[in-house]
């Protein structure tokens, strides 16, 4: 049946009793249902211009008449359902185009109970107009999903693949490897992280002769039990520079920034030429850093 047939009498109050029927079921429907016919919307407005027309012609005869009454009110009801019916069409399309489009979403509730079972449209059973429409609302949605950066959204916006495996120090262990239930603390393995070989572990600097000072300055008590340490012998100590009780006999050099702490903890003054008596620890100190040298006791 062809656009450009003319329907009359019978076929037309076929149209609209098809037009009240199509409506009761697209309103049930969350996806756009079949029409009739797939002239359907031209034929409704065959009807419509079938209507106008009679009702011209009786106004014309008999006026403002209770026919006239009748076709005015029949001619608001199709209008009013053509309407409704558009409404729940157009709003069926756009539900169809939209879970089309985001049936492949992993994630929220994009994928409902209705786009488990989404079948493809029937395009022979469909308006033109309403194809276009359907592309049209598939062209937006495509077009806001670039706007709002869509794979962002559900992707991220590292690709996994790029993403180097983090290397971790040699003796760094997993918090999974102190779980004893299976799977870890998540339930499932934790990500397998590569050891780096070329990582250098830290150590701790040895105890340097600054630090030694340092501390003997500062704190005597410790000083004297260093110095009970045996200490090697130098080319300029000898055991005859040693004292009877352990201290060595030395000539200072230069005269001394500061004062030094003793092995009771008072403070003294060097000055170049004096002579001083110190534990072996602090006599080696000072011969090091060319303050002093031993003196014999001749």
């Amino acid at each position: 049946m062809g656009e450009q047939e003319v329907l009359q009498g019978p076929q037309l109050a076929a149209v609209e009793a098809q037009l009240h029927a199509l409506l009761r079921k697209q309103a049930k429907h969350a996806l756009p249902v079949d029409l009739p016919r797939p002239d359907f919307w031209h034929v409704c407005s065959q009807l419509l211009q079938s209507i106008e027309l009679e009702l011209t012609e009786i106004s014309r005869a008999e006026g403002f008449s209770a026919r006239t009454q009748t076709l005015s009110r029949r001619q608001a009801n199709l209008r009013r359902a053509i309407a409704d019916l558009t409404r729940h069409r157009l709003t069926a399309f756009v539900n169809h185009a939209a879970l089309a489009n985001l049936a492949s979403t992993p994630f929220g509730d994009a994928v409902s109970e209705a786009s488990l079972n989404l079948m493809p449209i029937d395009w022979q059973r469909q308006d033109g107009a309403e194809r276009a429409f359907h592309s049209g609302v598939a062209e937006l949605i495509e077009q806001y999903k670039r706007n709002v950066s869509w794979n962002g959204l559900q992707k991220g916006v590292i690709e996994t693949e790029n993403i180097p495996v983090p290397a971790t120090p040699a003796g760094n262990a997993q918090l999974d490897q102190f779980v004893e239930q299976p799977g870890g603390l998540t339930g499932s393995e934790p990500p397998v992280i590569e050891s780096n070989p070329n990582e250098e572990t830290w150590q701790d600097p040895d105890f340097d002769e600054e630090d030694r000072i340092s501390m003997m300055e500062g704190y005597p008590e410790i000083s004297d039990s260093i110095s009970d340490e045996p200490v090697l012998a130098d080319e300029n100590t000898s055991p005859e520079n040693e004292i009877s009780d352990g201290m060595i006999r030395l000539q200072i050099l230069k005269d001394m920034p500061e004062p030094i702490l003793d092995a009771n903890g008072d403070e003294i003054e060097l000055m170049t030429g004096d002579v001083f008596n110190c534990s072996a620890l602090m006599a080696d100190t000072l011969i090091a850093a060319g303050w002093a040298v031993a003196s014999s006791l001749d």
